[in-house]
């Protein structure tokens, strides 16, 4: 460091306004270009932030030190006109509500024009990330995706990794608009996203996972698709003897749905396990299509029920969602 330089520090560390450093050189004012990201991340990438507040101490600043994140396709701003010196100051970048998001502290020293990057921390104010989520409807190839009233659709409700549902009018998350999260932290997540009619009957669903990265807020797109629904029962057989739950031993029985076309299990190869006794089972985010149905149970000594190779498969309409009344009922032979 030379030694103007470093008298500038010693002259920062003493006091908090800008000073001017006195020695044998020459001294020159000049203007302050201020540039920010956010661990990297531009203003464009960043849709919570509306503005950044700057404070230097000692010094009144054009609009009260208040600036948008981005002017004029430039993510920052300049200052014009400094004494030469030492300056510490603070950056505040704030959302529309006029809350801190991220901060910053640093310094810089004025002998002429002089760049300052202001690169918020990862992780903000908090100790996290979040996302931003926007929902869309399906639409035919090469047209404009439906709006919310096109799609029939009034509520959504969202939620990430099995967390509590979020309740959103439909237009709160779409046609460029969004909604946040709450604070989530980096790594991967799962989105689910249901889009409902004015009755609060489902008619969209989107399952997906996406990365969060701290400090950056992620931006997810929930790329919906036309849902319908399937009521499905069981009866427990042995030879031609109906048995109750109980009789057989079996606590739990296993449903999965492959579409017949692909061959793809709905529910991976686990499937979706339910009580014995909560018969029928109803499910709502299934994709139309038409699908054979697996059930499986495992009761006392070893018995073992599955569903007959034979049972016929089941169709499943968008936005049709059977009832209780409408359910399909197997039998589920013991196989051993």
């Amino acid at each position: 460091m030379n030694a103007r330089l470093l008298a500038a520090f010693l002259c920062l560390a003493a006091v908090s306004t800008g000073c001017v450093i006195e020695d044998n050189g020459p001294r020159y004012p000049g203007d302050v270009r201020m540039m920010w990201t956010f661990d990297g991340a531009r203003c464009d990438e960043m849709r919570d932030v509306k503005g950044v507040d700057i404070t230097i101490g000692g010094e009144l600043l054009e609009n009260g030190g208040r600036y948008p994140c981005n002017a004029n396709g430039f993510d920052g701003i300049v200052l014009h006109d400094f004494a030469p010196g030492a300056y510490a100051f603070d950056a505040v970048a704030v959302d529309y509500e006029n809350v801190a998001l991220f901060t910053y502290h640093g310094t810089f020293v004025v002998d002429g024009d002089v760049s300052v990057n202001v690169n918020f921390p990862a992780g903000g104010t908090g100790t996290g990330t979040y996302a931003e989520i926007n929902w869309k409807f399906p639409t035919e190839a090469g047209s404009q995706y439906p709006t919310c009233g096109q799609a029939g659709v009034a509520f959504v409700d969202a939620r990430v990794d099995d967390g509590v549902w979020a309740h959103f009018k439909c237009f709160e998350g779409s046609e460029g608009r969004s909604v946040s999260t709450p604070d989530l932290a980096p790594g991967q997540h799962f989105l689910e996203v249901v889009a409902m009619d004015s009755l609060e009957r489902p008619l969209y669903y989107f399952g997906g996972a996406f990365t969060a990265v701290a400090g950056v807020p992620a931006s997810v797109t929930a790329e919906t698709y036309a849902i319908g629904g399937a009521a499905v029962g069981w009866e427990l057989y042995e030879g031609s003897v109906r048995l109750s739950c109980s009789q057989a031993g079996v606590t739990e029985v296993g449903v999965n749905f492959q579409d017949i076309y692909t061959g793809q299990w709905v529910y991976g190869v686990a499937g979706q396990w339910f009580s014995c006794n909560e018969a029928p089972a109803i499910f709502e985010f299934l994709r139309p299509g038409r699908y054979f149905v697996s059930f499986q149970a495992s009761g006392t000594a070893g018995r073992f029920y599955e569903s007959r190779d034979d049972l016929a498969p089941i169709d499943v309409f968008a936005h049709d969602f059977p009832g209780v009344k409408d359910a399909l009922y197997a039998p589920l032979d013991r196989t051993k």
